[in-house]
């Protein structure tokens, strides 16, 4: 027979074994859907990646226009700086409008709602409301463009720009 100090010792054993094996048996459960939700995922990007158009001679000047030569210096030059082990980083494009117009293909979707005076907004450099959840969408494209390592180590400045140019180009583009 259990005394009365070992009683509430043996019930938070026996509750810590049964929320393990109920999280075990969940997660067994969950694992094999988690895992076809991230082949699917891998294989809707390769095929989003097929769809983007190629960037004609006018949109890449566009861009480059857009963002002037220091902006596109900068981020030519994060883009093909070397990781830590010397290698370039995979996402590395050789021209940054490549970038900013897959960025803009990417987005497309996210903002598709989203009023054409909200997006001039944006493409004038004014974030609020809703101009601010384009932001948002258009730096999730961009992080995946140009790579979220990438990303951080370019300026306030030219995130900005490319922000604006990536809404400008939907604008004049895509819409």
């Amino acid at each position: 027979m259990m005394s009365t100090q070992q009683r509430p010792v043996f019930r938070r054993a026996s509750l810590v074994g049964v929320a393990a094996l109920t999280a075990g048996a969940l997660f067994a459960g969950a694992a094999p859907a988690l895992a076809a939700h991230a082949a699917e995922t891998r294989a809707a990007s390769a095929s989003a990646t097929e769809e983007i158009p190629e960037l004609t001679a006018e949109q890449r000047q566009f861009i480059e226009d857009g963002m002037g030569p220091e902006a596109m210096a900068e981020l030519n030059r994060a883009m093909s700086q070397g990781g830590d082990d010397g290698e370039i980083r995979p996402r590395a494009f050789p021209i940054a409008a490549v970038a900013i117009g897959a960025a803009a293909w990417c987005a497309k979707g996210a903002v598709a709602s989203i009023p054409t005076s909200v997006l001039s907004d944006v493409a004038d450099g004014k974030f609020s409301g809703k101009g601010t959840y384009v932001k948002n969408a258009i730096i999730g494209c961009l992080g995946g463009e140009i790579g979220g390592v990438v990303w951080k180590f370019l300026p306030g400045w030219v995130k900005n720009k490319a922000v604006s140019m990536v809404a400008a180009f939907i604008i004049k583009y895509i819409r």
